[in-house]
């Protein structure tokens, strides 16, 4: 019979822990992440807003407990991982934020859901098939002889008028 290997055999590395500055950067990068119409100057701010939007919210108690308020500088350093220390009230803050965000992208990616099934939808119906083989746009062509929707010339009509005079 094979003996399996035990589970402090297979590694005797330590597995890393992931600090309260490695987690608070992690909330903050996921929560507000960079992409084509987002640098990170604008990710901070954005960033930044929420969490005083969050910090305005809360009652006179629980601001009074707290040692700091949020600043922009304080955001950029948990940004950039340069924050020595996370407080408690930093993590809650960022979680809350993160959460909030995640909400509000789930709702944006129903509705543009929404509207993606409406344009299958339509699609499927049929509609823009039916025009397009109307209007002679199908098989063939227009400039084609004999393709339906060709209008015929005729050398004898004046062709001035109608063409940009």
């Amino acid at each position: 019979m094979e003996k399996l290997p035990e589970i402090s055999d297979v590694s005797s590395e330590p597995t890393p822990t992931m600090t309260d500055t490695a987690l608070a950067q992690e909330l903050l990068q996921e929560a507000f992440p960079i992409h084509a119409g987002r640098n990170i100057k604008a990710a901070i701010g954005d960033a930044y807003d929420a969490l005083r939007r969050r910090e305005r919210a809360l009652p006179r108690t629980a601001l009074d407990e707290r040692n700091r308020q949020w600043t922009e500088r304080r955001v950029k350093s948990i940004w950039q991982r340069e924050a020595r220390r996370i407080d408690h009230y930093e993590i809650e803050d960022l979680t809350a934020v993160a959460v909030e965000e995640a909400r509000i992208e789930r709702q944006r990616l129903k509705a543009r859901e929404q509207r993606l099934a409406a344009l299958i939808a339509a699609q499927d119906e049929g509609a823009h098939r039916e025009t397009y083989h109307n209007r002679g746009w199908g098989m063939g062509g227009r400039d084609l002889p004999g393709a339906s929707g060709a209008a015929e010339f005729d050398a004898d009509t004046d062709q001035s008028e109608g063409w940009g005079r």
